[in-house]
């Protein structure tokens, strides 16, 4: 099996909700998101997928929460869990069929992430 990881950085505005601390004032990050996906079979060039493809994927993430609020683009508290599981599905029906989608991870710092995987 291989293994591919490609990253985007977006930078949004949220705020927590159902939450009582600083984070449910509004607030923003430069957020980061990596996309990993797997598969098995190598193309006639020795790749699983071109890095190009996998990232013009992730570039639609990019362009739908670059600069926005995300409280209004969800419909839910926009954590960094529920973030990455709301990218997975977005990406998995997208994803070309020799590879399968593994994990999102969304940081909304440097030392702070979460990912969702299956």
């Amino acid at each position: 099996m291989y293994k591919l990881s490609v990253e985007e950085k977006f930078s949004a505005a949220h705020q927590l909700t159902n939450y009582k601390g600083p984070c449910e004032n509004l607030h923003g990050h430069t957020w980061k998101v990596r996309i990993t996906v797997e598969g098995a079979e190598l193309d006639q060039s020795g790749m699983l997928l071109d890095f190009r493809v996998l990232k013009s994927h992730l570039k639609k993430i990019h362009n739908e929460f670059d600069h926005t609020f995300l409280n209004n683009l969800v419909p839910f508290s926009p954590t960094s869990e529920n973030l990455s599981k709301y990218i997975f599905e977005k990406m998995d029906k997208d994803l070309p069929k020799q590879v399968t989608l593994k994990e999102i991870t969304v940081w909304e710092s440097e030392t702070s992430c979460a990912t969702y995987y299956v």
